[in-house]
């Protein structure tokens, strides 16, 4: 199942991440969400920053971001006006 989501309903995004992220180490503080996956992980402020990093490669972006979260294949794409990019969960 995809779910469309968007950072102005700031709770949907921490349920769905939550959920995205039950085989990994949730942290969540009062403007931002971190889901660790061992060597992996994604962060999600409020305000707009994305953030992940897993071996050879990092990624970053804020603005104004769609986050599409697919539960079935365990992927996460950050889309923006300029860029797409898909973080797959470790394990699937």
């Amino acid at each position: 199942m995809t779910k469309r989501i968007q950072f102005s309903n700031w709770e949907t995004v921490v349920d769905e991440l939550r959920q995205f992220g039950e085989t990994g180490d949730v942290t969540l503080k009062d403007d931002r969400i971190r889901i660790n996956f061992g060597s992996a992980h994604i962060e999600v402020s409020q305000d707009g920053l994305v953030s992940t990093g897993m071996p050879l490669h990092e990624f970053e972006q804020k603005g104004d971001v769609d986050l599409i979260v697919n539960h079935d294949d365990g992927s996460l794409t950050i889309e923006s006006d300029d860029v797409t990019y898909t973080f797959r969960r470790p394990g699937g």
